[in-house]
């Protein structure tokens, strides 16, 4: 009988450890550091190069204008495709020195939700552009096309807590713009009063992730440490 309830008590704990393993590799979130800056240096860039537009433009220095936008697109994509092979390969790196590699299985993100995605994000940012969506609506849609993406990308990527508390953070700004809080530089240029603002808030987001998540994953290894047989093994390695 004590043999059958030892058994059903280590099954439970092997249990409980699966799930903090899995929470633990669900929520590691110092990669995303990466993209966060280049988010804010593309937007610097991009920001910059249609004021420098501008000036070359007032200057009647013919085409040359376009040479600045054409630069920061190229950035853009330079910066994106660099990104993504950063992400791929080194995301998880800052990890494996310290607590060891765990590998998670990701699902495959539907091409009907990336299109879904980029028609609501793309759709009210040029409306906005021409003056069509007010720029309070504009930056509610596109903020809530960008939280809900990254909730559906967090359950499919197996990383629930940065998708939660990411895409969260951008449904919490949505709702806050739309019902009113102020907007930063509301009454500038297009390129201030949208696109600007809007990276202030997916910027500030991605920062909050990253500590609120780090935080809670330091959290889980240490439950991870503390149960059985990590728990044993530490008290073994400190009577030694």
């Amino acid at each position: 009988m004590s043999d059958d309830v030892e058994k059903e008590k280590e099954k439970v704990e092997l249990e409980n450890l699966g799930q903090l393993v899995d929470r633990y590799a669900q929520s590691r979130s110092l990669g995303l550091w990466a993209g966060v800056v280049v988010v804010f240096v593309n937007t610097i860039v991009l920001v910059g190069s249609v004021v420098l537009a501008r000036v070359l433009l007032i200057w009647e220095t013919g085409s040359w204008w376009l040479a600045p936008i054409v630069f920061a697109f190229l950035l853009v994509l330079i910066s994106t495709a660099w990104l993504v092979w950063f992400e791929k390969k080194h995301g998880y790196s800052f990890y494996d020195k310290t607590d060891g590699k765990i590998e998670v299985e990701k699902e495959r993100v539907a091409v009907w939700a990336c299109a879904v995605y980029v028609i609501t994000f793309l759709g009210p940012t040029f409306l906005s552009a021409f003056g069509i969506m007010p720029i309070r609506w504009a930056i509610t849609m596109a903020l809530t096309s960008i939280g809900t993406f990254l909730l559906y990308i967090g359950k499919k990527h197996k990383e629930k807590a940065l998708g939660t508390v990411f895409g969260g953070l951008c449904l919490v700004e949505a709702a806050a713009t739309a019902l009113g809080v102020p907007i930063p530089l509301a009454g500038k240029d297009w390129i201030y009063s949208y696109f600007l603002v809007l990276n202030i808030y997916v910027v500030a987001a991605g920062l909050i992730t990253m500590v609120v998540v780090h935080i809670y994953n330091r959290k889980i290894l240490r439950k991870i440490k503390e149960s059985r047989p990590f728990g044993e093994q530490e008290a073994n390695k400190s009577d030694t």
